[in-house]
């Protein structure tokens, strides 16, 4: 009971001291996620040639944070005028959408209903105005937002600094973590930490595999078509897929609609159904299984309640996490099933 009682209060203060300074956490928490990524490369060049750590370690980061660089300054400049070209269109679309769609959907609600087809007209137009509305009201207050995240930016900046001593001594942090825990439950409390590393390390690096595979697979398949944004909707597509089924659905109904405001109902959009349905068939079917497997092992139905369930308690970035978080979750029950199965309670 003494147990309890400590191990309750160590975990509540805890979590209490980490909520208090939970303002401050992101550049941590960043650099520890590209650290823990990077840690298999700094071993195995550890290994392989015999240099030491801090060495190694000094040589990845350098060459993780040029290559960093290179990739943002080619991406932001066509991403910025990817978006200036989306805000010029705005009104051009709204037009669109007030002339040319809403009078085709009233006229076929009208065949279907002619009372309904009034109140239909006012519903989409009302939606569009609400909708572009909100659109001009965050581009035009976008120096504000700007502004406002000032210091957010200043603390990512922390970012290299930070991860540059996680990558150097990351195993002499672990070790430290290690030597904390109780000496009687040290080899139980170290395997279900293995079986949580395990699970996070294929899922982590593997779903970053597929995430630049399939955002190049979707940026050069829409810049192909000749869709507008297509590099902006290529990478959104590929991030998205982290959030699964809702993600997918998500970056291709934007395709879709930034599609039909570019074609109208011609074969473009064919193609572009087409490239995110062997888009999905190659995520599902072959990166997925080859790359990740079935070390997460996750039943559908538990992944879909995590995701609403992460996405309830911690809002838009823990649906981003809800895989990692329902897996750590599982590991840990699998645990306790077992710690129950020994226990006195279930052999009675």
């Amino acid at each position: 009971m003494n147990k309890a009682i400590f191990w309750s209060l160590f975990v509540l203060i805890f979590i209490g001291f980490f909520t208090l300074i939970s303002g401050v956490l992101a550049p941590f928490f960043i650099a520890f996620i590209i650290a823990y990524i990077l840690q298999p490369i700094i071993t195995i060049a550890c290994n392989r040639y015999n240099i030491s750590r801090p060495i190694i370690a000094s040589g990845i980061f350098i060459i993780f944070i040029t290559i960093f660089i290179l990739v943002l300054v080619s991406l932001l400049p066509a991403i910025y005028q990817q978006i200036a070209s989306l805000i010029s269109k705005i009104p051009t679309y709204k037009v669109y959408l007030q002339t040319e769609l809403v009078p085709t959907l009233v006229e076929k609600v009208r065949e279907v209903d002619p009372s309904i087809a009034g109140k239909i007209k006012n519903l989409v137009q009302a939606f569009i105005s609400s909708a572009f509305s909100l659109i001009n009201g965050l581009i035009n207050n976008i120096w504000f937002y700007t502004i406002a995240t000032i210091n957010k930016v200043a603390l990512i900046l922390l970012v290299p600094i930070i991860l540059f001593y996680f990558l150097r001594d990351w195993p002499k942090m672990m070790g430290s973590c290690e030597s904390l825990l109780p000496l009687q439950e040290k080899s139980k409390i170290r395997s279900i930490l293995f079986s949580i590393n395990k699970l996070l390390s294929a899922y982590v690096r593997g779903q970053l595999n597929i995430c630049l595979l399939l955002v190049c697979f979707y940026g050069i398949g829409l810049s192909i078509i000749g869709i507008d944004l297509a590099l902006l909707i290529g990478i959104l597509s590929g991030i998205l897929i982290i959030i699964p089924f809702i993600g997918t659905l998500i970056s291709f109904s934007f395709a879709i609609i930034i599609g039909y405001l570019n074609f109208g109902l011609k074969i473009e959009l064919t193609y572009i159904i087409s490239l995110y349905v062997i888009g999905n068939i190659i995520e599902s079917y072959i990166l997925t299984p080859k790359i990740i497997g079935d070390k997460i092992g996750l039943h559908p139905l538990w992944i879909m309640f995590s995701v609403f369930a992460s996405g309830t308690l911690f809002g838009f970035i823990g649906i981003f996490f809800a895989i990692p978080i329902a897996g750590i979750i599982k590991v840990l029950l699998l645990a306790c099933i077992d710690f129950y199965k020994s226990s006195k309670i279930y052999k009675v």
